[in-house]
């Protein structure tokens, strides 16, 4: 395939329908085309075996999932994240390597002392990354327990050449995050999938008590991750981690699944990473085949044979643009906090100018346009606060959309974003 320079792309004004306060409104996002470069240069796919919605990010009280839960306030949450095909592992686990609900062949594994083993017939993330990107192997690592591994497609133009380094380890939840956390550290691979199998094996055992444990370790193994992530300059402000769910369990026993219950087909969805939105909560419905065509607009290559699209709703088009007095300023000098986001009605911005110099509040829309200012005095008395009704400088209202709000002075300028929604 013809290789194609990211910047020489151009910027693409789409729209998507989000459900918000109980209507659908059409909101107007800029969509970067499937190879633009974004500030995410890795990621990381975590996939928790058969954990049904409501002991996950569904309980309202997150009691089973807390550092999951805070994750999603970090970055993004799908409300209505759905299992579209057959709610069991071996058949939703390759859709999600493959965007696609893909028929699955059997071989004789050599890697598994020749035994019998899945393959899928479509081409899987690992392939598209290793391919289009011309990554080594050693880049695109699969890590799991022990359980002879399904494998990629055998797919003419990809195939075993583009397989991801699988790396299985132990038999629990635990040994197979040790392993992964050594992956970090030895190899930093720029995509990297961890599965965990113990959610679904201590369901199926029908001991409650051992499936709510083994939701609240692999929780635990989620938020450490991120940690080591963010600790890792390899992967500090530069990855975006997605969380998610093969299948849920039925919604009248949670010892089993299959059918089309929805315990069986709602699953979880979150990203955070320096290219998600803030606390977005999405409920633009979406499937599991939307995973790799999202993971591919955001490293840039391409998943041809995928029949999921790019989850643009929650990538935030704004996210490359960077003001280097953002990380810069003076502590008395910056936004603090801009809530609700997003918000309908009124939005509050607190900021610092005690800078001894009067400044200015301007609201940008993503055409570089100027919708609305406020001249600010200098202050001395620390967090000040305006109130911002979504309008522009004549009073009126302002579409649904993402508008850059930026604090200056002579001499210094922050900025960042926020998100309208009617």
């Amino acid at each position: 395939m013809k290789s194609v320079n990211p910047t020489s792309l151009p910027l693409v004004a789409i729209s998507t329908l989000v459900n918000h306060a109980g209507g659908w409104v059409l909101l107007l996002i800029l969509s970067f085309s499937q190879l633009q470069a974004y500030t995410t240069e890795r990621v990381v796919l975590v996939i928790i075996d058969g954990l049904r919605y409501s002991e996950g990010l569904g309980d309202p009280e997150h009691l089973q999932v807390p550092r999951m839960a805070a994750l999603a306030e970090q970055g993004a949450l799908v409300t209505d994240f759905q299992n579209d095909g057959a709610t069991y592992t071996s058949r939703a686990i390759p859709a999600i390597w493959c965007g696609a609900w893909t028929d699955i062949n059997s071989f004789h594994d050599p890697a598994c002392d020749g035994v019998e083993n899945n393959t899928s017939e479509l081409p899987t993330v690992f392939e598209y990354f290793r391919k289009h990107l011309d990554r080594p192997a050693s880049d695109c690592v699969y890590t799991l327990k022990e359980l002879c591994s399904w494998k990629a497609s055998f797919d003419p133009d990809y195939g075993v050449d583009y397989w991801p380094q699988y790396h299985e380890a132990g038999h629990t939840d635990v040994e197979v995050w040790h392993e992964t956390e050594g992956i970090i550290e030895n190899l930093a691979p720029h995509f990297l999938m961890m599965y965990l199998a113990d959610v679904d094996s201590r369901g199926h055992s029908g001991d409650w008590d051992n499936y709510l444990s083994a939701i609240t370790t692999a929780d635990s193994i989620v938020g450490v991750l991120w940690d080591v992530l963010q600790a890792d300059t390899a992967y500090a402000g530069k990855t975006t981690m997605m969380v998610t769910n093969d299948h849920g369990r039925h919604d009248y026993n949670f010892s089993g699944h299959g059918d089309n219950c929805m315990g069986c087909r709602q699953i979880q969805f979150l990203a955070v990473g320096p290219d998600i939105h803030v606390g977005l909560q999405s409920g633009v419905p979406r499937t599991i085949p939307d995973i790799t065509p999202t993971i591919g607009e955001l490293l840039g290559f391409p998943t041809e044979d995928a029949t999921g699209t790019s989850m643009m709703e929650l990538i935030d088009p704004t996210s490359n643009i960077r003001d280097v007095s953002q990380t810069n300023s003076p502590e008395n000098f910056k936004l603090s906090r801009l809530y609700p986001s997003p918000f309908n009605g009124e939005l509050t911005i607190e900021y610092r100018l005690n800078t001894g110099s009067p400044g200015n509040l301007n609201i940008f829309n993503l055409q570089g346009n100027l919708v609305w200012n406020k001249e600010l005095s200098a202050s001395s008395t620390g967090l000040s606060k305006v109130k911002w009704q979504g309008i522009n400088n004549s009073w009126e209202p302002l579409p649904s959309g993402i508008y850059i709000v930026q604090l200056s002075t002579s001499n210094l300028t922050t900025s960042t974003r926020v998100l309208l929604l009617k």
